[in-house]
């Protein structure tokens, strides 16, 4: 009887519009951020395609591809977009699988609303992926993997690193009176320090739903593992380093009505 009760109770909470309405926000704007960023691998064009053609010698270096991904374009556009996707959905998203576990490991999310945002926050990065894909007719450039000389060790310590301290920038700013649209751009730079960091070795997976999504597309899970990998430590880590949530948030109150704490905040 008391477990059906507490189902019962977490059942209408994932129903209720306040959470709905929450993993619509989460998956448009992880849709919207990655469909931006993706898209500064897979769009640029060469400027050698582009300029005044010498017809009377012979062409120099390698034919132009058309798309050349440029790393710094890269790290600038990935730090702007999710700032400029958590202002236009709300800065209250989180936009990584990663933050909203880390949410619930501190306290701060009911971890049923975590685990509805995690998928929230999947399924747009899938939907990014097949967007660019009907776009490109390929998304592989976008696909997470180890690059060559990078031992798998190495790549996942440096994952663990760079999303360890993008979690931990997002507790903090959740914690300080900073003005609403400081967070999504302190977020910004440090999604673009991550970036700066691991965009060479590992193409930066720091984002679970950014490795997910074109994975998923191109049914290419090589080194997905990594990510994965990292985001658990991540989570230990952030558990050990920030300390729970002691402020009792009126969400809990669902949880009072039938006297179970289910966590105690």
């Amino acid at each position: 009887m008391f477990v059906f009760r507490c189902l019962r109770l977490v059942l209408r909470d994932v129903l209720s519009q306040s959470c709905l309405h929450h993993f619509l926000l989460e998956f448009v704007g992880t849709a919207l951020f990655l469909s931006a960023s993706l898209s500064a691998v897979l769009i640029k064009a060469d400027p050698r395609s582009t300029g005044p053609t010498n017809h009377s010698g012979p062409p120099e270096g390698p034919p132009p591809s058309g798309f050349v991904a440029c790393p710094l374009q890269v790290v600038l556009v990935f730090g702007l977009s999710v700032a400029m996707a958590a202002l236009s959905v709300g800065g209250a998203v989180h936009l990584n699988p990663a933050v909203s576990i880390a949410m619930a490991l501190t306290l701060r999310l009911r971890l049923w609303r975590a685990a509805l945002y995690v998928i929230g926050q999947l399924l747009g990065g899938v939907a990014s992926a097949a967007l660019l894909l009907g776009l490109m007719g390929d998304v592989a450039p976008a696909v997470n993997q180890v690059s060559s000389g990078v031992l798998l060790h190495q790549a996942v310590t440096v994952e663990t690193l760079i999303t360890l301290q993008l979690v931990l920038v997002v507790m903090v700013t959740t914690e300080l009176p900073l003005p609403e649209v400081a967070t999504p751009l302190l977020v910004g730079l440090t999604v673009s320090l991550g970036h700066l960091v691991a965009v060479g070795a590992t193409g930066c997976g720091m984002n679970p739903a950014r490795s997910f999504g074109p994975a998923a597309v191109t049914l290419d899970f090589r080194n997905h593992w990594v990510s994965v990998y990292a985001g658990t430590h991540t989570h230990t880590h952030t558990h050990m380093l920030t300390p729970t949530h002691t402020h009792k948030d009126a969400s809990y109150q669902l949880m009072s009505q039938s006297k179970v704490d289910f966590i105690n905040q």
